[in-house]
């Protein structure tokens, strides 16, 4: 069906376009204003400094590149486990915001709630394209207004960067059989998603397979140029391959598929540990339902329903290759951590890229809802995008810790054994203050953080005053005078779970009366 016509078919929509692009910008301001707003809140998270940190590195040798061997491992030898793009941008905007007088880390984040404010973006115009302008902006709202989506939105991490890269990748492909240009154009966009995180490895296991099904002949020079031009791309733009290139290829596919070594990890085991349903899970991956189960907990109730109306939507819709597109890329990012050898931990983050398609659901089946007879459809839809705004902005600044009604919220998560927090996010800036006021935390005094993941510092906490002294390692017998701790159940050693068992801290932050953050006077014994 030619795109003529799909748009012929399309409903018939309720508002000007002069006036309903209006609202269009004025909603995108005011989540660029939400998202810099809340940047500052959130506590540094546990992957943020490395990614920072390395960024700056590789920006360090953009801006005077050396081709030997020697000045590309000094400088992209850091965090090399992981592909450069969206530290690059980090790195860019830390050296700007340094430059002007901000800090780095908040600088980053800035560049981040830019790049989700892109994602959102892509998911309105690609929705709005194929279903219509009611579509393409609740599918928008939907993933604005998803809290854990948002939460990793304005953190300095990769998983939003990627589901980016990823979700552009595949709506650049999706038009690949008209111009063979545009089939380059998305070779280049499939190898900055390569060059973000490794989930875009799967993405043509969708892509080619679709191709070839709606399009049949046509599909083959895409396919071509999207496997080629995509290769090409992730080797030119990461310099840390460009010297022997087979050995750290392997080492970065090993590093991918077991993570790391015991030895390497400071729990001591082959896994992240995940607590989940009232079980740690440390030396074997949680169970093969971890993901499906976590998506069904963290997305807001509504939304979840009109992703659900929007499954049926998308596989009748006019353009029926577009919905099968969407269903499948949904699927995949989904189901791919479905697979036993694949790690699972830290919420949803790992499978962020399913979430703009499934905001994409959401649109559909939210503008179904639309229609529905009289003014009952829109008051619906209006009723469930006000709760999702309202949750969203009661979560803050946990958004990392959300849970919807359908496990009771946080306090109903918490009684089932979900982890309720994980990312050190809760260690934020309501603690800092805390901390930083010398009536609470005297000069001189020594602070632990339990888990430790403070490893970049030396013995300095990065939000804190100079007189205070971190302390990584200690002994029970002469521990630091304050502890802190974020109850990322998971990673709780034993003496850190004796202590909240029996001692009161002397300062505690909750969400919905779930605990997020405690300070533990020591002094004394």
């Amino acid at each position: 069906m030619t795109d003529k016509k799909a748009k012929e078919q399309a409903p018939a929509e309720p508002y000007p376009p002069g006036k309903y692009r209006l609202w269009v910008i004025v909603a995108f301001i005011a989540l660029i204003v939400a998202g810099l707003s809340s940047v500052v809140r959130p506590g540094l998270t546990w992957d943020e400094p490395a990614y920072v940190i390395a960024g700056y590195q590789y920006t360090e040798w953009l801006g005077s590149p050396s081709f030997s061997r020697a000045a590309i491992d000094a400088k992209w030898r850091t965090n090399s486990e992981h592909p450069p793009a969206a530290k690059i941008i980090y790195g860019l905007a830390a050296r700007i915001g340094a430059g002007l007088g901000f800090n780095e880390f908040l600088s980053a984040r800035v560049a981040a709630v830019l790049m989700f404010t892109g994602l959102v973006a892509l998911v309105f115009w690609f929705t709005t394209r194929w279903f219509g302008r009611v579509a393409g902006a609740l599918a928008a709202a939907s993933l604005a207004f998803m809290p854990r989506v948002f939460g990793h939105g304005h953190l300095a991490g990769l998983d939003v960067p990627v589901a980016l890269a990823c979700f552009g990748a595949t709506i650049s492909f999706s038009r690949a059989h008209t111009r063979p240009w545009k089939g380059i154009i998305a070779g280049l966009l499939l190898g900055i998603a390569l060059l973000t995180k490794i989930n875009a490895v799967f993405l043509p296991v969708v892509l080619i397979p679709w191709a070839v099904w709606a399009h049949r002949k046509r599909a083959i020079l895409p396919c071509v140029l999207l496997v080629v031009v995509g290769c090409a791309t992730f080797f030119a733009g990461w310099p840390w391959l460009w010297h022997d290139t087979a050995h750290r290829v392997g080492v970065y596919t090993i590093n991918k598929a077991e993570r790391l070594e015991g030895s390497d990890r400071p729990t001591g085991t082959t896994n992240v540990p995940v607590h989940y349903l009232g079980t740690t899970y440390r030396d074997e991956r949680a169970p093969w339902h971890y993901p499906l189960v976590m998506m069904l907990v963290t997305v807001p109730l509504g939304l979840l329903v009109f992703t659900g109306i929007g499954v049926r939507g998308a596989a009748r819709a006019a353009e029926r290759g577009i919905g099968a597109l969407i269903l499948a890329s949904a699927l995949l990012h989904l189901l791919i951590f479905v697979l036993p050898m694949v790690p699972k931990y830290d919420g949803v983050r790992l499978f962020m890229p399913a979430f703009p398609f499934l905001a994409c659901l959401a649109g559909v089946g939210g503008a179904c809802v639309w229609r529905w007879r009289g003014s009952t459809g829109p008051v619906i839809v209006g009723l469930v995008l006000a709760v999702s705004g309202l949750a969203l902005f009661w979560t803050q600044p946990y958004e990392l810790s959300y849970y919807n009604a359908l496990v009771g919220g946080a306090p109903g998560a918490h009684k089932l054994g979900f982890e309720t927090t994980y990312w050190g996010d809760t260690v934020n800036l309501d603690v800092a203050n805390y901390v930083n006021d010398d009536k609470h935390c005297p000069a001189g005094s020594t602070i632990s953080v339990r888990p430790p993941y403070y490893d970049f510092m030396g013995d300095h906490l990065p939000w804190a005053r100079p007189e205070l002294r971190l302390v990584k390692d200690w002994e029970p017998s002469r521990p630091p005078d304050f502890l802190i701790v974020f109850p990322r159940q998971g990673h709780l050693d034993e003496p850190t779970k004796r202590l909240i068992r029996e001692r009161q801290p002397v300062r505690e932050w909750t969400y919905l009366g779930v605990p997020q953050c405690m300070v533990f006077d020591l002094r004394g014994g």
